[in-house]
């Protein structure tokens, strides 16, 4: 497990950094961890929602879904495994909360999302070359 440590720490980085600007709502941001040539594949119950083959156009439709009031992502583990010392493969697990307005009140949406991506370190720095991003189930608990 200590091999490639430094690797580890960069690809948590990488995808944490993911998950905070997106709650800032900052899809712009996405050119610093996506590869330009982003192979992205979103599914929600299983079916294919939503495809980009390139970074603008994934930033494009990520900005169609419209910023929500409040968002709170939160990562949890993250596996990795080299495929060699500039390739790499990971699943990541994540909770994603959104708060919209729908009908002038507040509504609360949670999404667990499963992130399986492939990484490419190109000039020693780590992106994100290949995502298929799973939403595995949503819940739309009460707001308090």
């Amino acid at each position: 497990m200590i091999d490639h440590i430094e690797d580890r720490m960069e690809l948590k980085a990488l995808v944490d950094f993911y998950a905070t600007e997106s709650d800032k709502n900052n899809q712009d941001c996405y050119v610093d961890i996506f590869r330009p040539d982003i192979k992205l594949n979103v599914y929600f119950g299983g079916k294919l929602g939503m495809q980009a083959r390139d970074v603008q156009d994934m930033i494009r439709q990520y900005k169609a879904f419209g910023a929500a009031k409040v968002s709170f992502h939160m990562n949890g583990q993250q596996n990795v495994t080299f495929e060699d010392d500039t390739h790499a493969t990971g699943t990541c697990y994540a909770l994603a909360t959104l708060v919209n307005e729908a009908e002038g009140k507040d509504k609360l949406t949670m999404h667990a999302v499963r992130y399986l991506d492939k990484y490419v370190k190109i000039d020693g720095r780590w992106w994100i070359a290949e995502r298929e991003q799973y939403f595995e189930w949503s819940a739309f608990p009460p707001l308090a």
